[in-house]
């Protein structure tokens, strides 16, 4: 089981990497994700560091939650809102746990950690870290903790706070 999911590490960086775009001073290629059960956008970059120094970052404990299926593969069901808001804009169907004017917040950096659902459970949307902790609790899935850092600036939160 636990080669199964460091299998998935590789094809999860490439969805992440594939997303993302180079982007130019004037133009910003957008991703939708989640914060607290509502769309966010943030900006796509290629900018994936595992090296020792991201370990500081790591530690300010911004998180991106990847969600994935029992095969390794982003269930429709967490991106179908988000394809249906935003139909031009690409996604992965990610959750941050931070945006800027959190209390808490700590830059544009996050913890990439992956939620695998279990093999047999009924798949459902998690738009927000706490339904993926009450996930793990309930014994719907597992969260795997990577060592890698990722650089995605939110870019549209306005109407949240």
């Amino acid at each position: 089981m636990k080669l199964a999911r460091i299998a998935t590490l590789p094809a999860t960086l490439l969805t992440l990497l594939a997303l993302a775009q180079p982007v130019s001073a004037n133009a910003v290629t957008a991703n939708s994700g989640f914060y607290d059960n509502q769309i966010i956008e943030y900006q796509a970059t290629a900018e994936v560091t595992s090296a020792p120094q991201a370990a500081k970052l790591i530690s300010k404990g911004n998180i991106v939650f990847h969600i994935v299926d029992a095969d390794g593969n982003v269930p429709a069901v967490q991106t179908a809102r988000l394809l249906a808001a935003l139909p031009n804009e690409p996604t992965g169907g990610n959750v941050l746990n931070f945006i800027p004017t959190d209390v808490g917040y700590s830059g544009g950096a996050w913890n990439l950690q992956i939620f695998h659902w279990n093999r047999g459970v009924t798949l459902r949307e998690l738009s927000k870290d706490d339904d993926i902790m009450a996930a793990v609790a309930a014994g719907m899935g597992t969260l795997e903790v990577t060592p890698i850092l990722v650089r995605c600036p939110v870019i549209n939160f306005a109407a949240l706070r």
